[in-house]
């Protein structure tokens, strides 16, 4: 059967034409008068620059797939609704290009004529302009662009010269750049306002942060519960012993009986702890859920800002004389739309990059056995709470040996220093500022600026990585890690220095605990060996200049594993308190240039910094790297006497050091009792106890001093494990002036030392 006779590209009869703009108009600028509702032009405009940033895909495929008569239909389609729907709005120019436009489009699909590169060009050309003039007319601009000679061009695509360049504002490209190509028309949508959805996420945060406070409090809850099943065990041992007493059988009845209201308090304190208990995990689970949800509304899909680098792996292999087409693998991913639209630029340098730098010419491709057409690879996937997206080429890849000859001749390194780095560290010399390995300056490349800027987007913006792969002969692979958001995340808790941090899980590769023995000097630099490798440390307190008084005589050393430029580096913490979700909070235009930190958060009352750990290792780098030492602390005044009381050998011998390296006399007792005999044969300016002690508590020691005249006023802190709430009130209500849980900041104790005895902080003056 013959095939059916080629017809004539349908028309829309449905929609109303506009009229031609008249000659000159464009030119002197189009003045546009919406002839719709006023809640029709947004959806318009969204709508517009979905179809328009597809179709800059589809082109290029159409090129080089011109025989898929779907994909024709689907690039027909879309610029069919372009004009249809502008010629409702009222926008002319828009509607006569499109117009123009799709009949090209219909002569291919329906006429056979030849998707070659002049018509290619003519048709993207038409979408740079029709962008143009969304952009001017969504700003409420007059339409400057002039769509005569495009439609000219796209009327005799080979006889046209190359037309100028049409200038295209960042909003030319499409509101929703991120959006999907294609929409499902059986699912509803709605748009949101995204600051209304930024204050949704807020409101979020705050109900995890109240959905923590309750789970204190029932904690509080229960252990209450617990100290009065002890009570009412005392009761009712005190009810047998007056009754066995004889003549106290009312008062042990009465005991009896408060024994048995004890319990029956007890049991009703048991059930309502029950019940918070449960419905906290509830609330767990709603607030889990609302958060992820609310989160997910943030959330689109990478393939918008995928997609237009399809035109620009064609148009720059062009001009360069070379073959190349790009792959996307993954572009339904979905990420932050914050994160997307940040990412847009460093993806566009490294797309290029690929395209310059990666790809050889047919005849360079020829020659080592591969297609003349290079391929350039854009792929995202999720890798637990990150996205990990891969820049790959099957190009020339890089040589390491020329790239440590390059940063000598630079001078951004010596020789002898370019002979110590292995292979990894020479392909890191990529993103050193300055550093480029083309041999002419071009629009293109060898100003010396981009891959430094790509890093630093990349870690400082989007709180990512960056690494490089490249095997030469074979490409090169550029893999970006970055989070999914960067308003909920997960941190380690970490002490240091006398303060709290919150250091983000997405940069930390390990935690563990080594012995001060442990740590060598190679050089200048302390390291410490992990599975066979050397890993340099960083001391946070050094690095943050926090506190470090008694720093050396640390027991252990808490150590937090990171990796920056690809080598691995610890963290040293004085303790590591967990891991947990918190919300991110912004420091504020006052603090927004804090060095080091990427924001704060509330854990329970108290507000914490979160670290910006990329950004401490290169401090840490470009310091000294020798840590301070305690001895160069001014010393506290001289003759301040302070009686140490605590059973544990270890904790004891650790404070004691502590506080003689601050400058204190310190004489130290092994329990309560022996706290008070030393307390009453020789004057003491304070005195730190432990509670849970043989022989006398630290709530009965505090009690038996404060009855003695001397200690009335005497400074008295307590340091102990035992930090439920009511344990803190027995605390105070015995006479303590300070009360320190452990696993405490040792830093906590002498500062409030120091505060107590009235000596302030000697690094403060």
């Amino acid at each position: 059967m013959p095939p059916p006779a080629p017809t004539a590209a349908p028309r829309d009869v449905a929609a109303p034409v506009a009229a031609a703009v008249p000659a000159g108009a464009a030119a002197a600028g189009f003045a546009w008068t919406p002839t719709v509702d006023d809640d029709m032009i947004e959806l318009f405009f969204d709508e517009a620059g979905e179809r328009l940033e597809a179709l800059a895909g589809k082109l290029v495929e159409v090129e080089r797939r011109p025989g898929d008569v779907e994909l024709l239909r689907d690039v027909f389609r879309d610029l069919h609704t372009v004009k249809g729907s502008s010629a409702m709005v009222g926008l002319a120019p828009v509607n006569q290009l499109a117009h123009a436009a799709e009949d090209l489009v219909g002569q291919i699909r329906d006429a056979g004529r030849a998707a070659d590169a002049p018509v290619i060009d003519a048709l993207l050309a038409a979408l740079d302009a029709l962008r143009a003039m969304l952009a001017q007319a969504r700003d409420g601009a007059p339409v400057t662009v002039d769509p005569a000679p495009v439609v000219q061009r796209l009327r005799n695509p080979a006889a046209a010269a190359a037309s100028p360049p049409v200038a295209v504002t960042p909003a030319a490209a499409g509101v929703e750049s991120a959006r999907p190509a294609a929409h499902d028309p059986s699912r509803q949508t709605i748009r949101v306002d995204f600051d209304k959805l930024d204050r949704l996420l807020n409101l979020v945060g705050e109900l995890v942060l109240g959905r923590d406070d309750l789970r204190v409090a029932v904690g509080s809850l229960t252990a209450i519960g617990h100290e009065l099943a002890g009570d009412r065990v005392m009761a009712r041992r005190a009810a047998v012993a007056r009754g066995g007493g004889g003549g106290g059988a009312g008062a042990a009845a009465s005991v009896s009986a408060l024994g048995d209201e004890l319990d029956r308090i007890e049991r009703v304190l048991g059930e309502i702890a029950h019940d918070l208990d449960h419905g906290t995990d509830r609330l767990d689970l709603i607030s889990g859920e609302l958060r992820e949800q609310v989160m997910r509304l943030r959330l689109v899909p990478v393939g918008g800002v995928f997609r237009k680098h399809v035109r620009t792996v064609r148009d720059l292999a062009g001009s360069l004389g070379k073959r190349a087409r790009l792959e996307l693998i993954g572009d339904d991913t979905e990420l932050d739309k914050l994160l997307v639209e940040a990412l847009d630029e460093p993806l566009m340098h490294l797309v290029r990059n690929a395209v310059d730098h990666g790809l050889e010419d047919p005849e360079g491709r020829a020659a080592a056995g591969k297609p003349p057409e290079g391929v350039v690879r854009l792929e995202a996937s999720h890798r637990g709470n990150t996205v990990e997206i891969r820049i790959a080429d099957d190009g020339r890849g890089m040589d390491p040996a020329r790239l440590r000859a390059k940063a000598v001749d630079k001078g951004l390194l010596t020789a002898a220093a370019a002979a110590d780095l292995d292979e990894r560290g020479s392909l890191e010399l990529i993103f050193s500022a300055g550093f480029s390995t083309a041999a002419t300056i071009s629009q293109v490349s060898g100003r010396g600026v981009g891959m430094d800027v790509v890093r630093q987007t990349i870690v400082t913006r989007l709180k990512g990585t960056i690494d490089v792969e490249s095997t030469p002969g074979q490409g090169s692979t550029f893999v970006l890690r970055m989070p999914l958001t960067l308003a909920i995340i997960q941190v380690i808790v970490a002490r240091a220095g006398g303060e709290t941090f919150a250091v983000p899980l997405d940069v930390v590769l390990r935690v563990l605990t080594i012995a001060p023995g442990d740590v060598r000097l190679i050089g200048d630099r302390e390291v410490v060996e992990v599975r066979g490798r050397h890993v340099p440390l960083i001391r946070l307190d050094h690095v943050l200049d926090l506190d470090l008084a008694g720093g050396a005589h640390a027991d252990v050393l808490h150590l937090i594993l990171t990796e920056h430029a690809g080598t691995t580096y610890g963290l040293v913490c004085d303790h590591l308190l967990g891991k947990k979700e918190i919300v991110i909070k912004s420091l504020g235009p006052l603090l927004a240039a804090a060095p080091c930190v990427a924001g704060a958060t509330l854990l329970g009352d108290r507000c914490a910094l979160i670290l910006d750990v990329p950004a401490i290792v290169a401090r840490a780098l470009s310091g000294p790297v020798g840590p301070r030492r305690a001895g160069a602390r001014p010393a506290a005044p001289s003759g301040s006497h302070v009686l140490l009381v605590e059973d544990s050998d270890t904790v004891r011998e650790s404070l004691r050091r502590l506080l003689v390296d601050a400058g204190y006399l310190v004489t130290v007792a092994v329990d309560g009792v022996h706290g008070l005999e030393l307390a009453r044969s020789r004057a003491f300016d304070l005195i730190s106890t432990d509670v849970m002690m043989p022989r006398m508590d630290g709530y009965e020691l505090t009690r038996a001093l404060r009855a003695l005249p001397e200690y009335a006023d005497t400074p008295i802190v307590m340091v102990t494990s035992r930090g439920e709430r009511i344990d803190r009130v027995r605390g105070f209500d015995a006479g303590v002036d300070e009360y320190i849980t452990k696993p405490h900041d040792r830093q906590l104790l002498l500062r409030a030392v120091r505060r107590l005895l009235g000596h302030g902080d000697p690094e403060a003056t």
